[in-house]
């Protein structure tokens, strides 16, 4: 994924860069090297998801379980029992905001009867699909107010699924258990190639909450930085705050402090803070704030007239303090069109797209094929961890396919090729993350790789989105390796 999109069959890793990269034997002077000999398969540069809400899914309560990766129920059913050899005796396996009724060849969550294949209680709350449990989580839940059906459908509201995680909040989450979440959030997602993330942050609340984007974002962090003291990070992990402050309010109540009392791009290779986003809050206010102090800002567009008042906000922003070389961004983007990249780009901005495996409806997703062409700057992001799914596959398949996954067509003519789609997730995602030195394989970047079980650029499409890592390394530390490649 260098500017040449070229291939090579050898690399030389030391502290954590690449230094040899090329075909036949790649030599160095020095200590001896470790040799890992991959017999052929494909490696990549390791995936960066340009924001994605990891740390919501790193602060779940329960034995929180990834399940991305498996698309039938009955192979969703063997996940967890799988896992329930780790969890003692009634204690919950939890999966809950990135996963899917539509990635399952059934199109719906198993319900409570399949469940109980499961000895352990078991909690489902699908970022489309709705809440489930089994008869063990049933008679817990139920003993503290939750309203569960028969068939172990949990409804919304203050009795369903909302009171549901308010409570197992309360009683589940411990400063131990974040930290079990986190990690096992981090060497999840390292099963599917993903070597680095950017957090959008979260709405706040003070205390437990039952809405599934809502943390404490003052605390939330922790978990991850107790992994970075103890050198356990799987990935790289970049924090944005979020901040939605009312726009009649010009003291800025959150906003002001946090740029009074932070620092952006503040931290080191494995956990660096970034910029305010995924909302930057205080409406224009806040926006000249965030320029005057020199930090990156991020808004989400849902449709084509709040992308247009976006945009609009920030020219007349960087009229009055130029923000050409902050690298502001606005993500999603449903709706966009030719004149607003054009402005946009005139005033330094950059597009994230991604995020529309889940969506129905027809030409839905972002304009990927006319954005591509254009020369603003361009990069991944799957926006999964509450809302929708993360795994890079899921979404790479409906920006090749033009397919949600319910295989139904989505996109129009603004699908991309395989090689493109790749590109946006790895070398041109560095924009974003405001490293150069990151997202491709080249001397002098960080050694960051994922080498997939099957190739990703000839396999049938329908396999794409079940490609997963056999081997994940990060700044040349082994982080998943279930094949012992490394002995």
């Amino acid at each position: 994924m260098d500017a040449n999109d070229t291939v090579v069959s050898h690399v030389l890793i030391r502290n954590g860069r690449f230094i040899g990269v090329g075909n036949g034997p790649v030599r160095a002077q020095g200590r001896p090297f470790d040799v890992v000999n991959l017999r052929g398969r494909t490696v990549i540069p390791g995936i960066v998801d340009a924001h994605n809400h990891i740390v919501l899914v790193g602060n779940r309560p329960g034995w929180s379980t990834g399940a991305e990766d498996v698309f039938t129920i009955p192979d969703l059913v063997a996940r967890y029992q799988e896992r329930s050899a780790d969890v003692p005796p009634g204690e919950f396996i939890t999966t809950i905001g990135p996963i899917s009724a539509m990635q399952f060849a059934e199109r719906r969550l198993p319900l409570l009867a399949e469940l109980d294949a499961v000895d352990r209680p078991v909690y489902i709350q699908a970022a489309q699909g709705g809440t489930r449990t089994n008869s063990l989580g049933k008679a817990w839940l139920e003993a503290r107010g939750v309203v569960v059906a028969a068939d172990g459908v949990i409804g919304g509201g203050a009795t369903g699924s909302s009171r549901a995680l308010q409570v197992m909040r309360e009683q589940l989450l411990t400063p131990e258990t974040r930290v079990r979440s986190a990690n096992d959030a981090l060497q999840y997602f390292a099963t599917l190639g993903i070597t680095t993330h950017r957090d959008g942050g979260a709405f706040h609340s003070e205390l437990p909450s039952g809405g599934i984007a809502n943390e404490n974002t003052y605390t939330m962090h922790r978990p991850f930085l107790t992994l970075d003291r103890e050198e356990r990070m799987a990935a790289r992990l970049r924090i944005d705050f979020l901040h939605q402050d009312p726009a009649n309010d010009p003291n800025l109540p959150t906003l002001a402090p946090r740029l009074r009392n932070n620092f952006p791009f503040f931290g080191n290779d494995w956990l660096r803070t970034g910029g305010i986003g995924e909302f930057t809050g205080g409406g224009i206010e806040g926006l000249r704030a965030i320029a005057r102090t020199g930090w990156r800002g991020e808004d989400h567009s849902l449709n084509l007239a709040s992308a247009q008042s976006l945009i609009a906000l920030r020219e007349q922003v960087h009229a009055e303090i130029p923000i050409d070389q902050l690298r502001w961004i606005i993500s999603h983007i449903p709706g966009f069109n030719e004149d607003l990249a054009n402005r946009f780009h005139a005033i330094g901005g950059g597009v994230l797209v991604g995020w529309g495996p889940t969506r129905t409806g027809t030409n839905v997703g972002p304009p990927y094929r006319m954005l591509y062409d254009h020369p603003i700057q361009v990069g991944y992001h799957s926006d999964g961890g509450d809302i929708t799914v993360i795994s890079p596959w899921l979404n790479l398949y409906t920006m090749i396919t033009g397919r949600n996954l319910a295989g139904a067509h989505i996109l129009g003519d603004q699908n991309l090729t395989r090689q493109q789609a790749l590109r946006l997730a790895t070398a041109d995602t560095r924009w974003f993350i405001w490293e150069d030195d990151l997202g491709s394989i080249e001397v002098g970047h960080h050694a960051d790789l994922a080498v997939l079980d099957r190739d990703f650029f000839t396999v049938p499409d329908e396999e794409i989105y079940q490609i997963r890592s056999l081997f994940t390394v990060v700044g040349g530390k082994v982080v998943h390796d279930p094949g012992r490649w490394v002995r």
